[in-house]
């Protein structure tokens, strides 16, 4: 048996207002029609943008690294064959010091004025050498491996000698030139 409620139908429903009609428009104005000038207004179509934005801001911050990652950098520094690296006192007798050289790595020794450079990154696993001052050799302190002053292997498990570099004093300034 179907239920007698309060139910209203749009029959039996009668004007807001007395002046309202059920079309939707409000006294003393246009229709909704009219009114808006062809702007479509429907919940869905805006909330369809809302979550559209919202994905693709997702989808560019998601692919932007992931692009970056596989495209490779683009090289805009150029490679000299010789360049003043800094001032020859920075190098005091009987030590060691490690210069930038393009993009290379370079250790001067300044051996009681004999001046030496070498490529400070040791051949076995790319550690950064140091100038032992006691026993006058380069040493890696990952794995033990040790060169001679000039890049000579003396012990270690390195593969190959560190290579060599051209180190001289013009002036002030201390110049590193390719071998």
């Amino acid at each position: 048996m179907a239920q007698q409620g309060s139910f209203k139908s749009p029959s039996r429903m009668v004007p807001l207002g007395g002046g309202a009609s059920s079309s939707g428009a409000v006294i003393g104005s246009k229709s909704r029609e009219q009114g808006l000038g062809g702007i479509d207004f429907e919940r869905r179509n805006f909330l369809g943008k809302i979550v559209g934005g919202i994905g693709a801001a997702v989808a560019v911050s998601t692919l932007y690294p992931v692009i970056k990652y596989i495209i490779p950098p683009t090289i805009t520094s150029k490679s000299v064959n010789e360049l003043v690296v800094g001032k020859a006192s920075e190098v005091p007798e009987k030590s060691g010091k490690i210069f930038q050289f393009n993009k290379d790595k370079v250790i001067v020794v300044n051996d009681n004025g004999k001046l030496t450079a070498c490529s400070a990154v040791c051949t076995h696993l790319g550690c950064l050498v140091h100038w032992d001052n006691d026993k006058n050799i380069l040493s890696c302190p990952c794995h033990g491996a040790r060169y001679k002053q000039t890049g000579e292997i003396i012990s270690g498990p390195q593969p190959l000698p560190l290579p060599v570099f051209k180190a001289k004093i013009v002036g002030e300034d201390l110049i590193i030139a390719k071998a």
